[in-house]
């Protein structure tokens, strides 16, 4: 029995420990903007990097822990030909012209612009786009071209095809993806599986009214952040990035705290409350996207579709399992050792969210 504890206790330490080291998880997933505009054999275009991300890469910063535009400028032949070795597009001569500053939702970014003469098929454009992904496996290349946007995700060659759109299986993928790499949505979700079966008094403990209670939770989390979502993507009210962030971290603090010591028992009204700020998170993903007017509904509906799939493969994967376990001394070990090893992780990530 007491080794069952230390198991549970050791595998939720080492999650600790592991997710703690690692810089992927403490903020907004890296990106980075290539906008371009084709006409013939010409292409004009912006590629806007963080710079966050080009400090990593380049070590721009002084040691200080301040960024100044005396640094990004003594430092911009190497932000150019970092650049021009891993931005190319396919027959064409780019230069990159003066750059500047802009702010995105995340932060400060540089932005370059440029130019190519190309000679090429008329149909097609082909990238060889290789930013940061030594850095950061989980980085993201968001190529906009008309009203299409192209996600890439590895270093692999890719060919855009010109005046298609964004398909709506494109948002539905995006979803999905968000929430299997987005570790604190995760987490977030785990703290509410993770009570469904400890018994109470009273409550059956069959799997079908064990499901039952895990569906409403689900369902009140799905409606709170499907509202949220739609209302950012459209502008009606949008968070600072630094703000939702650090606001979804407190969540998962939330969450794993309120298994240990139980201060709302109606699990499904926590899942609602706290899934309003998860919404405005996924919303700034999608809106990075870039949400074609014309396509609005389809992009929010696909996007939050893929996030429901996402989450529903999260919840096929671990209630069964947990209702397995439910009566064995591992799976308390796991209730309060998990959710206090989550809302310890979660507690570091809103302090560097917060102030790093």
């Amino acid at each position: 029995m007491i080794h069952a504890r230390m198991r549970a206790l050791t595998v939720s330490l080492a999650l600790l420990g592991l997710c703690a080291a690692s810089p992927a998880f403490a903020h907004k997933p890296s990106d980075a903007h290539l906008k371009l505009a084709v006409d013939g054999d010409h292409v004009t275009g912006r590629v806007d990097v963080s710079v966050r991300d080009l400090d990593a890469a380049l070590a721009i910063d002084d040691g200080d822990g301040e960024i100044t535009w005396s640094e990004l400028s003594e430092a911009e032949p190497r932000i150019t030909a970092y650049l021009a070795s891993r931005l190319t597009l396919d027959n064409c001569a780019v230069t990159f012209s003066t750059p500047a500053l802009v702010d995105l939702s995340d932060g400060a970014y540089w932005a370059t612009p440029l130019e190519a003469t190309c000679a090429r098929s008329a149909a097609t454009l082909g990238l060889h786009y290789g930013l940061f992904y030594d850095l950061d496996a989980q980085h993201r290349g968001l190529v906009h071209v008309g009203d299409q946007t192209v996600v890439v995700r590895n270093a692999e060659p890719v060919t855009i095809t010109l005046g298609a759109s964004t398909s709506a299986a494109s948002f539905v993928r995006e979803g999905i993806w968000h929430i299997w790499i987005g570790l604190d949505h995760i987490l977030f979700l785990l703290c509410l599986l993770l009570p469904a079966v400890f018994p109470r008094r009273g409550a059956p403990m069959t799997f079908r009214a064990v499901s039952k209670e895990v569906f409403e939770i689900v369902t009140a989390f799905t409606l709170a952040h499907s509202i949220t979502l739609v209302i950012s993507a459209v502008g009606l009210f949008t968070l600072p990035s630094r703000f939702v962030e650090t606001a979804i971290a407190l969540s998962v603090v939330a969450a794993g705290v309120n298994n240990l010591v139980r201060l709302v028992d109606a699990r499904w009204a926590v899942a609602f409350a706290l899934g309003l700020l998860h919404g405005f998170g996924f919303s700034s993903v999608l809106i990075d996207l870039g949400l074609p007017s014309q396509q609005l509904v389809g992009a929010l509906l696909g996007f939050n579709l893929g996030v429901e799939l996402g989450q529903a493969a999260i919840v096929i994967c671990v209630l069964p399992m947990l209702y397995l376990i439910r009566s064995t001394l591992a799976y308390r070990a796991l209730l309060f050792a998990g959710s206090g090893a989550a809302a310890l992780l979660a507690s570091f990530w809103t302090y560097q969210r917060c102030f790093l």
